[in-house]
């Protein structure tokens, strides 16, 4: 894999401080014995030595590689096994979540905000699994530019390929995280994953319609249409109707 863009994506010049690190890892260490065995694996990434800070105990049993491999070949050796049709739009997915973050958010509030992203992971019998990334960002150079981060790593759904989405959200003075940047690399995204019915609710909701307005103009109940909202909301992995409304709004649906 040519990694020159992640290069390009990630470049800095400054060095991380290790010792504030090596007091983040000594907690994750503490915390590792005790995690539960789910469909989770926790990485830290230095993004300046493309190394491993940290990789926990279950990314073998969910990967089936070695734990040392890939700290002793560093990131090179994960990424090697993002599936190809994947690699352009998660590069792409990065490079757009890095300059969305360095143009849009002040350097002292790139601490609240954390990046997900997904892509198709070959586990060593060869098998591809769909990894979602949660991923918030640890230490930043002097321009603000995250170099470290820990993310939370989540196998789901089957081996079939899911829409890649790109997704910036900030922690607001509500403690709430509410959404700064998403974006669908995936064109046909509610086409794919939306039944029709579900399509027609979306529609009248970008076109402003209420719950009780939906209801009416499909002659169905507020409690069916309320439901599908919900379930809307759950595969599109969006928070609110206002989110599917500017999702429309800018991908010109409807």
């Amino acid at each position: 894999m040519n990694l020159e863009s992640y290069e390009r994506t990630f470049s800095t010049n400054d060095k991380i401080d290790h010792d504030a690190v090596k007091k983040h890892i000594k907690k994750l260490e503490e915390l590792d014995q005790y995690l539960p065995k789910l469909q989770s694996f926790i990485l830290v990434q230095n993004t300046v030595s493309q190394r491993y800070e940290y990789i926990c105990e279950n990314y073998e049993p969910l990967l089936g590689y070695s734990k040392e491999d890939a700290l002793n070949k560093g990131m090179s050796f994960h990424f090697s096994k993002i599936h190809s049709e994947d690699v352009p739009d998660w590069l792409k997915i990065l490079d757009d979540l890095m300059l969305f973050t360095m143009n849009n958010v002040s350097q002292s509030e790139r601490s609240k905000c954390v990046y997900y992203w997904n892509y198709r992971l070959k586990n060593a019998k060869g098998l591809y699994v769909n990894i979602q990334v949660h991923q918030t960002p640890w230490c930043f150079d002097k321009k603000g530019k995250p170099i470290l981060g820990f993310s939370q790593n989540t196998i789901f759904g089957n081996s079939k390929r899911q829409p890649m989405i790109g997704v910036c959200k900030k922690l607001n003075a509500s403690n709430e995280y509410e959404t700064l940047f998403y974006k669908n690399y995936s064109e046909t995204l509610l086409i794919d994953n939306l039944s029709n019915r579900e399509l027609d609710i979306v529609r009248l909701l970008a076109k402003g319609n209420t719950t009780k307005e939906i209801s009416s103009k499909l002659n169905i109940s507020i409690h069916t249409t309320a439901t599908h909202r919900k379930n809307i909301l759950s595969k599109l992995r969006f928070n609110s109707s206002m989110e599917i409304v500017n999702y429309c709004n800018e991908n010109h649906l409807f």
